[in-house]
């Protein structure tokens, strides 16, 4: 049998090459990828037996990691393996391990390649508020925030703290100061990572995804009080829709609020709403839809009034504001010629 590293450095490699983003290893099954949306087999590779992933698994997993999965049974930890990063999750399906790479790339995009220049105009001049990037999983919400604070890292001056679970990219700091702490180990808890930013002299706060809801619940009035003074928190959620980014907030911070006091203060706070999807597009690679929604003065009325399900009719009547629709942006797509009517 081939030597467990070698082999997935060798499988993670040919991956790299495809330009693949996902590698996924499971018993009874050849390595599987994703390149541009599209997942197969990758060719040439045996199937996965319980005895080999156990060794790959071992290779990589402190004896503190294995103690944590064996516990939990469920694991998500970032590595460099082979020269590349990956976020990786470690779980068990049918009582057998599996494992997910995730490719990490090395270079942060800028918002000209992300094709949201126009944004970025909106967002370098705020400096409080509540900003969220939005999207399904694999949506690149994760390298549209790190693109943003790289801006503000290379442009400003500015104390910036990360609360993540895990770190994926790495930042080095040039005009700004940029502290990344990881829930786990440089934090017990995402609460005590905004406990310790209300008591520090903080400009921005980025906080990855919060998946678990009860936590994200709690989160949220620290995250109000913190958007309310001279702090900007970029936040990531899984969602589809601004709209349904709002129900999410204003859910979560009702738990301790009452449900007008909630809708106040987030029409004060908030910045703006991001909301992306990656598509295929024609001839190849992937192509990045957005949906942009900007706290204008109808905005902040609608959500004081609790008519959030009105927020689409302004966002397509405040295109020359920087305003998109999600639809919008895919039938533009489309029309251009980039992606299939059946992609949008």
């Amino acid at each position: 049998m081939e030597v467990p590293s070698i082999l997935l450095n060798r499988i993670l490699s040919e991956m790299a090459k495809k330009n693949g983003s996902d590698l996924h290893l499971t018993v009874g099954s050849p390595p599987m990828i994703r390149v541009n949306a599209e997942f197969s087999p990758l060719a040439g590779q045996e199937m996965m037996t319980k005895e080999v992933l156990n060794k790959i698994a071992e290779t990589f997993l402190s004896q503190e990691e294995i103690a944590k999965l064996e516990e939990s049974k469920n694991l998500v930890l970032v590595k460099e393996i082979a020269n590349f990063r990956f976020r990786i999750n470690v779980f068990y399906q049918k009582g057998l391990l599996s494992l997910s790479f995730h490719y990490i790339p090395n270079t942060v995009k800028n918002f000209q390649e992300l094709g949201l220049s126009d944004a970025r105009n909106n967002f370098l001049k705020v400096n409080s508020g509540l900003l969220v990037i939005a999207g399904a999983y694999n949506s690149g919400k994760t390298t549209t925030a790190v693109s943003l604070i790289e801006e503000f890292n290379k442009t400003s001056v500015k104390n910036v703290v990360t609360i993540e679970n895990p770190i994926e990219y790495l930042f080095t700091s040039k005009s700004s100061l940029i502290t990344q702490r990881q829930v786990g180990s440089d934090i017990n808890s995402v609460m005590d990572g905004l406990d310790y930013c209300l008591n520090e002299d903080i400009d921005i706060i980025y906080l990855s995804e919060i998946k678990d809801e009860e936590v994200f619940n709690r989160a949220m009035p620290k995250i109000f009080e913190l958007a309310s003074g001279n702090c900007l928190v970029l936040l990531e959620i899984n969602a589809d829709s601004s709209v349904r980014v709002l129900e999410k907030i204003l859910a979560g911070a009702s738990q301790k609020m009452s449900a007008e006091a909630v809708r106040y203060n987030l029409a004060d706070i908030l910045v703006g709403v991001v909301v992306q999807k990656l598509v295929k597009r024609r001839g190849g690679g992937l192509v990045l839809a957005n949906e942009i929604l900007l706290n204008n003065s109808a905005v902040k009325a609608l959500i004081r009034e609790g008519k959030i399900y009105q927020l689409e009719s302004i966002m397509q009547t405040s295109r020359k504001d920087g305003m998109i629709t999600l639809e919008k942006s895919l039938a533009s797509l489309v029309e251009s010629g980039e992606i299939r009517q059946e992609e949008a």
